[in-house]
């Protein structure tokens, strides 16, 4: 009997191979989160903000379609990116593969800040897309972004 259970088994096999491969729920989707761009300037003064720090928002990117990172994913984040001399800075797309499900993003979290200066934490969505990369990466111009100078601590001692 045991043998032809395998038989059927491997006769069985040929057909269920033709309908997964028929099936368009396995294949390869591709997804980017988009490349955030914009200049970082002080409040007070609108002066650009060289080496303030531009990265995605929280723990990791918000913008993960399964949740928050894992290990092997947690080693390859980004740790976000500086501005240059003249304030500005492009963070990068990201992208994930997935199987059976079609990830897409809805809003990401970019977190600012620079020593002296109040953080800033903003979201932007699909509507917030300006233009795309050569590559087809959604891009996300964020502008200018002020951040407010923060009052240095008075010392309590006489």
């Amino acid at each position: 009997m045991m043998q032809n259970d395998s038989k059927s088994f491997i006769a069985v096999l040929p057909l269920l191979a033709a309908f997964l491969a028929g099936c368009q729920s396995n294949s390869v989707t591709y997804y980017t989160a988009p490349q955030v761009t914009g200049r970082v300037l002080a409040t007070d003064s609108h002066l650009p903000l060289a080496n303030a720090d531009v990265q995605w928002g929280g723990a990791g990117p918000a913008f993960e379609p399964f949740g928050p990172p894992k290990g092997g994913q947690l080693l390859v984040n980004t740790d976000g990116v500086q501005t240059d001399s003249a304030g500005r800075f492009v963070l990068p797309d990201k992208s994930v593969f997935a199987l059976f499900r079609k990830p897409g993003w809805w809003s990401v979290t970019v977190f600012f800040s620079h020593d002296g200066y109040a953080s800033f934490q903003t979201n932007y969505t699909g509507d917030n897309v300006t233009s795309h990369t050569p590559a087809g990466a959604p891009v996300v111009n964020a502008g200018d972004v002020f951040l407010k100078p923060v009052a240095p601590l008075e010392s309590s001692t006489p």
